[in-house]
């Protein structure tokens, strides 16, 4: 399936993964030339152990992870969301008021 997909899409994913950069090589790999990748992750977020929570990306770092890898970097930058009212309301835990979420758009060249 190498440079198969036209788009190639993450979202609140990438964290999951024990080594994020190889999930970025396979995503260089199957994307075609001149394909977009789109992929959504949080900075500021709770831990969520949903199998494992490992890692939180800058705008730099996706940056970094996409232009190492052959990707023209069309935007970068951060998707900022406030709780739902209703999960203002509940007792109070380890959730964010403020949620970040990072977010990058790239083409393979």
């Amino acid at each position: 399936l190498d440079c198969e997909y036209d788009v190639t899409f993450s979202f609140t994913v990438l964290e999951h993964a024990a080594r994020p950069w190889k999930s970025f090589d396979t995503i260089a790999r199957i994307t075609k030339k001149g394909g977009l990748t789109l992929h959504l992750v949080p900075w500021s977020y709770q831990w969520h152990a949903t199998p494992e929570d490992n890692y939180r990306f800058s705008h730099t770092a996706l940056e970094t992870l996409l232009q190492d890898r052959g990707f023209e970097v069309l935007e970068v930058g951060y998707d900022i969301c406030n709780q739902p009212e209703l999960v203002r309301k509940k007792k109070k835990d380890e959730h964010f008021e403020v949620i970040w979420l990072t977010y990058v758009v790239g083409r393979k060249l």
